[in-house]
């Protein structure tokens, strides 16, 4: 009884629709009989034209502005997309010249799938060479999970992107787009069916004029719709390949990220031998300067709870790590280096330990002039970041101690205005700063004045506030230096469950 149920309410819903419908279409024969009696086709027919041609105008006009701005230009902000706030300055102009591949890009070009994949091919290619100049073939530079990753990268993004701008790509599947390709062809023959209609039609050649116009207006907003889609589907491509690409060549996908959250850096593992407690890999910073300068005092102000050895030992013979926490501000490592000297070795250790570290403060005693050797490991500190484009360059920030012992040197009333005219002790402050950023090459502003004197420090606030302004430069350079970490990591266990689970396959291949 269901059938013919559901036959009779199928028949009763056609029934109604063709009921409201019929009256509709029973207005165009007749309005047009009704027009050919009273003699107002020609007036009907002038007006239409009219009516389209001020419609085609107004079209060019307006959406001509939406189309393309030159042949295979890249659609409006693509070209000025960001790059990623955790790439390196090399990873940086690789998006830069992923970026220029998209904007030259011709999406008319892209008509079969060996036209896609050597565009794919091609930006992969561009990211290589500029993250591995050094190898002749930089295409190869991953390994065999790094190449599932990245597959996996983009058909998530580009999935997404199709989802939501194709329209009925959620709807349509891979057999339906299959057989609406094999039927290609006949879209030629629809075309010259149509041709041979058009001629057909000039028997009322107003008639025929106005349905040409409308037509033409019709189709140019087709097409203008087809190429914007095209285009951006192109330009998308190219810049998601790209970005995964680059996260290829760069090492970020040899690593997984929950391994990435939990790992220790090698530097951290040796100095919290030391350190009682377990947390996740700190904020590594490293506090440099000469021999005198205020290391040790300036790590003991930072925290009460960690004490230095400033009473015990006249100066710092190693690299000594300290615990520091505080309220708001990630868990920190404090190094105390050793104090700089004339030896070029001081400097050289100096940087190799660097390399480990996430920020810098770079001590300076505002009253002793002999700055020679701060200038000049400073510059070679700063040079040797240059020298290592795929890690971003720690933040270094000046920190201008001993400020208590400047002239006036009886006078010592903070807080003190370096802005104001009227007192010598802040103008002598001001002066020293200006000094120091000019003998290091860096702006006065970065400079950042303290008092480290026993129950008297000043200023150590505003030391922390310049902290936070760089803490997002210094977890950039803490998750490059993680991930470095990572990749580098020869992990002997994972190599033999590697072997044991390859022989297992090979023993149930033999039997």
């Amino acid at each position: 009884m269901r059938q013919p149920a559901k036959a009779t309410s199928h028949f009763r819903v056609t029934a109604m629709l063709a009921i409201f419908v019929m009256p509709t279409l029973t207005l165009v024969p007749l309005g047009s009989l009704w027009l050919w009696e009273h003699g107002h086709v020609l007036p009907w027919a002038i007006g239409t034209a009219l009516f389209v041609a001020i419609a085609n105008v107004l079209s060019l006009r307006f959406l001509g502005g939406l189309a393309p701005a030159s042949e295979g230009g890249a659609e409006t902000g693509a070209a000025d997309e960001p790059a990623d706030t955790v790439w390196s300055p090399a990873e940086a102009e690789a998006w830069t010249d992923v970026l220029a591949l998209a904007q030259r890009t011709d999406p008319k070009g892209l008509t079969s799938r060996e036209a896609f994949l050597t565009l794919g091919a091609d930006t992969v290619r561009t990211v290589a060479r500029r993250l591995h100049p050094e190898v002749a073939e930089p295409l190869w530079q991953f390994t065999v999970p790094e190449a599932f990753a990245l597959s996996e990268r983009v058909s998530k993004r580009l999935g997404g992107f199709i989802a939501e701008s194709v329209p009925l790509s959620d709807r349509l599947t891979v057999a339906q787009v299959l057989a609406l390709y094999r039927w290609r062809g006949a879209v030629g023959m629809a075309e010259k069916a149509y041709d041979v209609w058009r001629l057909v039609r000039l028997v009322n050649p107003l008639t025929a004029a106005t349905q040409e116009l409308r037509e033409r207006l019709s189709k140019q907003m087709m097409q203008w719709g087809r190429e914007h889609v095209t285009q951006r589907l192109a330009h998308a491509y190219v810049r998601e390949v790209g970005r995964a690409a680059i996260d290829l060549y760069g090492g970020r996908l040899r690593v997984p990220q929950q391994r990435l959250e939990t790992e220790l850096s090698a530097a951290t593992s040796a100095d919290k031998a030391a350190i009682t407690g377990r947390m996740a890999e700190p904020l590594r910073i490293m506090v440099a300067g000469q021999t005198g300068a205020g290391k040790s005092s300036l790590i003991n102000a930072l925290a009460s709870e960690v004490h230095a050895a400033v009473d015990v030992l006249p100066a710092t013979s190693d690299f000594m790590p300290y615990e520091l926490k505080r309220a708001g501000f990630p868990d920190c490592i404090v190094i105390d280096s050793p104090g700089l000297g004339l030896a070029p070795a001081d400097c050289e250790r100096l940087i190799d330990r660097s390399v480990g570290c996430d920020l810098i403060l770079w001590v300076v005693a505002a009253h002793r002039a002999d700055r020679n050797v701060d200038s000049k490991a400073f510059a070679a500190l700063r040079q040797s970041y240059l020298q290592r484009p795929g890690r971003p360059s720690p933040p270094i920030l000046v920190v201008l101690t001993h400020i208590d012992r400047l002239r006036p040197i009886a006078e010592w009333a903070p807080p003190y205005n370096l802005g104001a005219a009227g007192q010598p002790k802040a103008a002598s402050i001001r002066a020293a700063s200006e000094a120091v950023a000019s003998d290091l090459g860096i702006a006065a502003s970065d400079v950042i004045p303290v008092s480290l004197a026993a129950g008297t420090a000043y200023n150590i606030d505003a030391l922390w506030a310049a902290m936070i302004i760089v803490l997002p430069d210094a977890k950039r350079a803490r998750l490059t230096r993680r991930l470095d970490d990572a990749k580098s990591e020869w992990n002997w266990s994972r190599v033999w469950d590697q072997a044991a689970s390859a022989g297992r396959v090979i023993g149930r291949v033999v039997r």
